[in-house]
């Protein structure tokens, strides 16, 4: 199978754009820290259950830190003094996801999708069920046989016999979902061995340690959303392409907490610079951002 390729992804895109499913925006940012993305995906998941935004998939990768979930921390699942941690720059955060103590390196990618499930979705277990799918036909699109456990609680993700290559950790409010999967790309992983990641004495393992190839982010986003159009029966499409005002509040959240947005153009026109804070529409930017090819001519404010 070609995972790679302009060619390739047009033609996904375009089999997307053809189905009547409900559309979903998705949105690639930079690597952020824990604090800005909790305070970021609090306020898009408000919004969402206020229905003043779309459904949105928000992929993202973390700065190297450890974060630990809805469980209680325990001290026995750190193999070193949290000094030896914040020696080398590694901060320790506590997050609204479930879950226990985990890792973070720039080289996973996360993917939180901010939906309000519908009455025949809401169930829980299930919902997980549908994410650690996304995420095993991923894997397996990029040569890699990973599996389920269910011994333990602490065992939901995904493993590559025992070593996991998958973590999980979502939030539900009034069923709207938030936080979701890390997939392991790429990178070192190595400070992970001075924690047992969610209580356990296992590895972290990425995809490039087991295939021998790190994968490309831009063939990992295609591929989960093609699995997330197929499971989810939702149909993702880039944000920043309609004149939908949701759209332009997400945008305008994502500016106010100094987000930026992986993929945009090489142009000096920033699609940011197409708002103010507030979500306003500045025309004269709008029409330079047509001009520079950035946004379809049917965009308007």
């Amino acid at each position: 199978m070609t995972l790679n390729g302009a060619q390739n992804r047009t033609g996904k895109n375009k089999r997307l754009e053809e189905t009547a499913q409900p559309q979903c925006r998705y949105v690639e940012v930079e690597p952020l820290d824990v604090p800005t993305a909790d305070k970021l995906i609090t306020e898009l998941s408000a919004l969402r259950r206020r229905d003043q935004i779309p459904e949105l998939l928000f992929i993202a990768a973390y700065n190297p830190c450890l974060s630990v979930g809805a469980r209680q921390l325990d001290e026995n699942d750190f193999r070193k003094p949290l000094d030896f941690f914040s020696q080398r720059g590694i901060p320790l955060y506590k997050t609204a996801r479930g879950g226990g103590l985990t890792y973070h390196w720039p080289g996973q990618f996360l993917c939180y999708p901010i939906l309000k499930l519908a009455p025949e979705e809401r169930n829980i277990p299930q919902y997980m069920f549908s994410l650690e799918e996304i995420a095993l036909k991923t894997l397996a699109d990029l040569g890699l046989s990973a599996s389920r456990k269910r011994e333990k609680t602490a065992q939901i993700g995904l493993w590559v016999e025992d070593d996991k290559v998958a973590s999980m950790g979502i939030r539900i409010s009034q069923w709207v979902t938030s936080y979701g999967f890390a997939l392991n790309l790429a990178g070192d992983a190595s400070l992970s061995r001075y924690i047992k990641p969610c209580g356990l004495d296992v590895k972290l393992v990425t995809v490039e340690e087991k295939t021998g190839a790190a994968p490309s982010r831009a063939v990992v986003r295609d591929r989960v959303l093609l699995h997330f159009a197929d499971i989810m029966h939702r149909s993702p499409f880039p944000l920043g392409h309609t004149d939908d005002p949701g759209e332009r509040q997400i945008l305008a959240v994502l500016k106010k907490n100094g987000i930026r947005i992986i993929g945009k153009s090489n142009s000096e026109t920033d699609i940011f610079q197409l708002l103010q804070v507030d979500g306003t529409c500045d025309t004269a930017m709008l029409e330079k951002g047509r001009a520079a090819n950035r946004l379809p001519a049917s965009t308007g404010c």
